[in-house]
């Protein structure tokens, strides 16, 4: 599955050190699986996954040892946070508050479409780093291709100026 590639890459480019941090994943569906997969290989210290629908975090725990089910709506400390819901693909916010668990965490948002979310904008009011699912989805794209064309595009500021037209 090249969405783990893809992550991964996107997560190194920030310089985030994510070795023995505790990180909220929102969303149980679609690409989480394949986060959860890279996170256990960054020697991540704890996945918490919290869903609107319990039962869906409930499959993953099956699937994976050692994540942590949090309720919709409550909320834990945690070093980075991962929006992989589809809340924000239309300007939906989260309606969660942030706001008493400090400074200096990561908001991670895997949509790229618009290009600042309400739940970004919200991290980045707070003093958090933010980042859009771009750099994901173009290093998914570029692990897609290789697999399929057996060689390498090139990645560069260009390939990611072009995407910011929208």
């Amino acid at each position: 599955n090249t969405d783990i590639s893809g992550f991964d890459t996107a997560i190194k480019k920030l310089n985030f050190k994510t070795k023995g941090k505790r990180i909220l994943i929102l969303g149980a569906g679609g690409v989480v699986p394949s986060i959860i997969i890279a996170l256990k290989k960054m020697h991540v210290q704890e996945i918490i996954i919290s869903n609107r629908t319990r039962e869906k975090a409930e499959n993953l725990k099956v699937l994976f040892n050692n994540l942590e089910i949090l309720e919709w709506g409550d909320l834990t400390d945690f070093h980075m946070i991962i929006n992989a819901t589809s809340l924000g693909l239309n300007n939906e916010t989260i309606n969660l508050d942030f706001s008493s668990l400090g400074r200096d965490k990561l908001f991670y948002d895997v949509i790229y479409n618009p290009q600042e979310t309400p739940f970004l904008k919200m991290g980045k009011q707070l003093g958090n780093m933010t980042e859009n699912g771009k750099t994901m989805f173009v290093y998914q794209a570029l692990e897609a291709f290789k697999l399929w064309h057996n060689m390498e595009p090139k990645v560069n500021t260009d390939t990611f100026k072009f995407l910011d037209n929208d």
